[in-house]
Parts: structure tokens; sequence; C-alpha cells
């Protein structure tokens, strides 16, 4: 990992890179990368009809692609989309800005996955899926409206990066952080927009391999320095971008 993607998270964007690289919208557009791009939907210039064309002809072209380690979807992924996605057996990172999906079932399918994103998908039932891949290092999540339980995410003990967070207008709702405290190698894990019952940080000071937490709740000085203490590896605090905790940051290391 670079020393961005452990401040900012794995799927930070570094165009400079090619990470991601230049979206495509056909399959006649794929130039045999290991990296690629999709953009195939929520396309204005095209018909309905079209749009439906373009979305089957990418469903029938994914499964053959043995070249592609990383895929992005930056449009809307509908299921069937996702479903051919699964069939991908070489793919080692998936990043999907948003989608319409509602049953994870075949991601099992994807053996080799390490790398995981899935952006707003408010229709999703159920994450028990995610728990059976076995060599996840990266997670992050958005809105996940039916979703409330996380704590299945505990049998994923290769976990590195975990990211949950709620939409721009929508809380993700959160039953507990407790069953988090189990993933012990997470060096990352960043919370934004989340409803909670329980606020406290009490919950997170086992992880002492963290090096990066993002808060989604605000943090008193006792809190930011028992933070410090607790989690000797931490490098990049909560809110460190805001004015009034960055002054509770500088009291914290005098």
């Amino acid at each position: 990992m670079t020393d961005k993607q452990i401040e900012f998270g794995f799927w930070y964007w570094d165009t400079q890179n090619n990470f991601p690289p230049k979206s495509i919208m056909s399959p006649s557009d794929y130039d045999g990368s290991s990296s690629v791009n999709i953009a195939c939907t929520q396309i204005l210039e095209i018909t309905p009809t079209e749009q439906k064309k373009l979305i089957k002809a990418w469903v029938n072209f994914l499964p053959n692609l043995k070249k592609i380690e990383t895929l992005w979807f930056s449009s809307n992924t509908h299921q069937d989309l996702f479903d051919s996605v699964c069939e991908m057996d070489n793919l080692i990172g998936l990043n999907i800005k948003l989608s319409n999906i509602k049953s994870l079932d075949k991601i099992t399918k994807l053996k080799k996955l390490k790398y995981l994103r899935i952006g707003s998908s408010s229709k999703l039932e159920s994450i028990e899926h995610l728990c059976d891949l076995a060599n996840l290092e990266v997670l992050s999540i958005e809105n996940f409206k039916k979703i409330s339980d996380f704590s299945s995410l505990t049998k994923l003990t290769n976990l590195k990066f975990l990211t949950i967070e709620g939409g721009f207008y929508t809380k993700q709702k959160i039953d507990s952080f407790e069953p988090l405290g189990k993933l012990q190698n997470l060096i990352y894990l960043s919370t934004s927009m989340i409803s909670c019952p329980n606020k406290s940080s009490e919950q997170i000071y086992s992880l002492k391999n963290l090096i990066t937490l993002n808060w989604a709740f605000d943090l008193s000085k006792y809190e930011m320095d028992r933070l410090k203490i607790e989690l000797p590896k931490l490098k990049y605090l909560p809110n460190r971008y805001h004015d009034d905790n960055m002054k509770k940051i500088k009291e914290m290391i005098r």
C-alpha cells in the first residue's frame, strides 16, 4: 500500500498513476489492459433500447476477460452486470460507484478478490456472502440502507482496510461497532454519516494496529488523548482536517 492509500484509503483516486484509468463505454473500447474503468449506464446520448443492448454486450463480454485484475464501474451497476463480473476468475479488485444490486450471492465465486468497494446500494438485502471472501483485505461500503447489523464482518480476519459510510443525505445505521473490535489486522478504519446508539470510541481501542482512524462522531480531548495511548501506531487521527479537532490534536502533542 502507498502512503496516500494508508492515509486516504485504498481506493484513493490517483489519476496520475492511472488509478483508475479513463472510463470506456463499449466492449469494443477495451484494449486488453489489466485495469479497466467501465461507464456503460446512465448514458443520455443513446436510446433506452440501445442502452439495454450495451448492457447485454458487457454482460456477455466480461466473463471472458481473463486479463482483468482490477475493475471499476463508474456508473450505475445493474444486477446482471454484477453477476457477470462474478464470473471473472482472476479479479483481485472491484470498485462499484453505485448500484441497484439486491443480492451479492454470486460474489463467492471471486475467490481471488482482495479489494472491494460497493458504493451506494440502498436495495442490497444481505451482506452474508461478503463473509465468504476469505482473502479480502479492503472493504468499503456505502449507504446499505437495508443493513444495520455488520457483526458478520468479523469473519473477515484478513481485513486491513474498512470503510462504512452513509450517503450524502442518508445516514448509515449501525447496530453496534463493538464486533468490529475483533478485526485485529485493521490498519485503516473510516466511518462517516453514521447513526449508531453508542457513539463512544471505547469500541475501537482493541485495534492496536490502526494507523488511520476517521471517526463519525466528535471526540473530546480526553478521548483524543486516550486514542494516542491505546493505539500506539495511530498516525492519522479522526477529523484531522477540522479546525476544532486540530486544536485538540496540537494540545495533545505538546
